[in-house]
């Protein structure tokens, strides 16, 4: 997964300003017709990245509250940690 993050995340943002780039380097008419293609592209990259990085903050996230969860109940002494009481 980290994998795929980090090239969404590499790739998505040259690919969605393509069309910028041409146009602000004086480029013809048809390269700004192909790099249009690829802004489209870049966005959909962009939001593919976006999806796995909040999925991977999902399982972050869960997995520490698991770890904390397990942390204290260790000793065979159970305690609660009901996160909806204050003094928690």
């Amino acid at each position: 997964t980290l994998g795929i993050t980090l090239d969404t995340d590499a790739y998505g943002p040259v690919a969605d300003n393509a069309g910028g780039i041409a146009e602000m380097s004086y480029q013809p008419k048809e390269v700004r017709a192909i790099t249009d293609s690829l802004d489209a592209l870049g966005n959909t990259t962009a939001a593919t990245g976006k999806g796995f990085a909040i999925g991977s903050a999902v399982l972050t996230a869960l997995s520490l509250l698991a770890a904390f969860k397990e942390q204290v109940s260790v000793g065979g002494n159970v305690q609660s940690y009901d996160v909806g009481d204050s003094i928690v």
